[in-house]
């Protein structure tokens, strides 16, 4: 299967929203449906607790659908919004964490590491992270709180399942930005990104899945 660069994969998405006129809430309900699938198979089956580590932008939103159908599965799933829901732009985010709200999902927002650490005992109790933090857009080192957020969770070393890519991960290189999270599986969508099997990326990403979200 063909590897991907950021580029090459940012041009697919817009091909197939201008060209063929699918949405990217479509895309995105794919994408978060594709992981909720693989987080069962890896609870296998069995109803526990979930942390979901949800970031701003488009990444956030595929775990927020991931969240909702695991909601409707009967897993307890806990959202840490890694900042502000009035930061978000995103329409298609927006709407996702306005249904988990409706759904009287716990969503916390989440400003620093201080403020994280007073949900240390809950996030221990759970069996499996989604990691939905950064996506391949990532540019950049990891900035202060988000670099020891990450750290932070990996202090945890339990199961996680990250979309897309680990976040902190360069999408190209698969150098770490500064940091970022070690996975023991990868969900990746559409096509594999080049990072996920270059430099850091092996360490970090675990077994990688290619979900198949309707891309023509």
């Amino acid at each position: 299967m063909r590897r991907v660069s950021r580029q090459e994969m940012v041009q697919i998405d817009r091909r197939v929203i201008e060209e063929y006129g699918i949405p990217s809430s479509i895309l995105m309900e794919n994408a978060g449906r594709s992981a909720a699938e693989l987080t069962l198979k890896m609870l296998k089956g069995k109803i526990k607790k979930i942390s979901l580590f949800s970031g701003k932008g488009n990444n956030g939103g595929d775990g927020m659908v991931a969240a909702r159908h695991l909601l409707n599965k009967g897993c307890r799933v806990t959202c840490y919004l890694l900042g502000k829901k009035k930061q978000i732009t995103s329409e298609e985010v927006k709407t996702n964490l306005e249904i988990l709200t409706r759904m009287k999902t716990v969503i916390r927002e989440i400003p620093n590491l201080n403020y994280l650490m007073k949900f240390k005992k809950k996030i221990k109790e759970s069996a499996l992270f989604l990691d939905a933090i950064f996506g391949i857009g990532l540019k950049g080192e990891v900035k202060s709180p988000y670099r020891e957020i990450i750290q932070f969770l990996n202090s945890f070393k339990k199961p996680v399942l990250s979309l897309d890519i680990p976040s902190g991960l360069d999408a190209d290189t698969g150098l770490v930005l500064g940091s970022a999270i070690v996975a023991r599986r990868t969900i990746t969508f559409a096509l594999p990104k080049k990072g996920l099997f270059l430099n850091d990326g092996p360490k970090h990403s675990g077994k990688i899945t290619v979900a198949e979200i309707s891309i023509p």
